[in-house]
């Protein structure tokens, strides 16, 4: 039986959650059921990752690229059975996967830009609009994010599917002798209630209102440490704000761009993901996977992570004053802390596990070429989920 063969495009393979997802894909996917290539609109310094090959159709002095009749060429040359493209910066494969003769094409959307988070621009919608209607199956990572483009398009929304993100349960989870290793090299002691959030450094994740929390829970006497893992193009103007506030001066670290987010997580007593919007965070759910309890901005997807008051705790975007007096409570609160966190964790085993998945994965590329592949994979081989 031929392997279904799926050609994931995106515009970049950096860090971020839709290329973690990806990667998730890449060592997931039953490798006698599935051969997987990855194409990048930005060229891309590596020619395979996770054993799929990389291919790149962008010029690397970037600005606005035609890419249709690239994107089509490579199609024709490697002839998947699918072309899976993800975000605005890909649209134009949808197009030149259907003048290649593509069989299926599965388009996905799974967050939202810093400026235009608010509201599409209109030939965006309009594009969007049309390149839907030319799919197999278009999805987002979460039924908020599924609303959102459903009335920016004015469409109905039961015509967009949701595939939330799953996290590895086995690889995040809680580990004390990391967390004692990892406190010591922060220079943590016992006694510091140690804050922490994990994610890109740009303005849509509004750290803003995390420092100024943090000024409110410093003038209440709380004796806890700020740890932000990352990096991105907000870096300079964040540190210079903290530089500028001398009530903040030791109490918050920039602690940069790692591959050991699990030891980082190990430490922390608190997760905060302030963002003014988000898709479904990775960051978010490897926190709760992990046992810590959370506190998120009640935007996109976060909500349908976290219940709040049970597996975690939510806030009003941009509102420091609850988020201070909400961290508060829980700096001074350990059992409370663990409750949550403890309820943080039985609920991504059981509702976002990487297991299930990969399994809503396996299913949508199936579904999505139905009678056009000879070799279909029977039903049988789908795994319950």
């Amino acid at each position: 039986m031929d392997r279904i063969r799926i050609m994931h495009v995106v515009d970049s393979l950096g860090t971020g959650g839709t290329e973690e997802g990806i990667r998730k894909l890449l060592s997931g996917l039953d490798g006698s059921a599935f051969e997987q290539t990855l194409c990048t609109v930005m060229p891309c310094a590596d020619s395979e990752t996770r054993g799929a090959r990389i291919l790149s159709v962008g010029n690397a002095g970037g600005g606005r690229q035609l890419l249709v009749g690239r994107f089509k060429q490579l199609f024709q040359r490697e002839r998947p059975h699918i072309v899976h493209s993800r975000n605005w910066g890909t649209i134009e494969a949808i197009v030149a996967a259907r003048m290649a003769g593509i069989r299926a094409v599965v388009h996905s959307e799974h967050g939202l830009e810093s400026s235009t988070y608010r509201r599409q621009p209109l030939r965006r919608n309009v594009v969007r609009r049309l390149c839907f209607a030319w799919t197999d199956r278009v999805f987002t990572v979460s039924r908020a994010l599924r609303t959102y483009y459903a009335q920016q398009l004015r469409m109905n929304e039961f015509r967009i599917g949701v595939i939330p993100n799953g996290v590895d349960t086995e690889r995040f989870r809680s580990r004390p002798e990391a967390r004692l290793a990892h406190r010591e090299k922060l220079g943590s002691n016992s006694h510091t209630v140690v804050i922490g959030t994990v994610g890109r450094l740009d303005p849509i994740k509004d750290h803003r209102t995390l420092f100024l929390a943090m000024e409110f829970l410093l003038a209440m006497g709380a004796n806890v440490q700020l740890v932000i893992v990352g990096d991105g193009p907000e870096r300079k103007a964040l540190e210079a704000s903290v530089q500028s506030r001398t009530n903040l001066a030791g109490k918050i670290m920039f602690a940069g761009e790692t591959n050991d987010v699990f030891s980082y997580l190990n430490v922390f007593d608190i997760f905060v993901l302030p963002s003014l919007a988000e898709g479904m965070s990775n960051a978010l759910l490897e926190a709760m996977s992990v046992g810590i309890p959370c506190l998120a901005s009640s935007v996109g997807g976060n909500p349908e992570l976290i219940e709040d008051g049970s597996s975690g705790l939510l806030f009003e975007a941009g509102d420091a004053k609850t988020l201070a007096m909400r961290l508060q409570m829980l700096a001074v609160n350990p059992r409370h802390r663990q409750e949550l966190g403890g309820n943080a964790r039985r609920r991504v085993e059981k509702v976002f596990s990487l297991h299930r998945m990969i399994h809503n994965y396996t299913r949508l590329y199936t579904q999505a070429l139905g009678n056009k592949h000879p070799g279909l994979i029977p039903d049988r081989r789908i795994v319950a989920a």
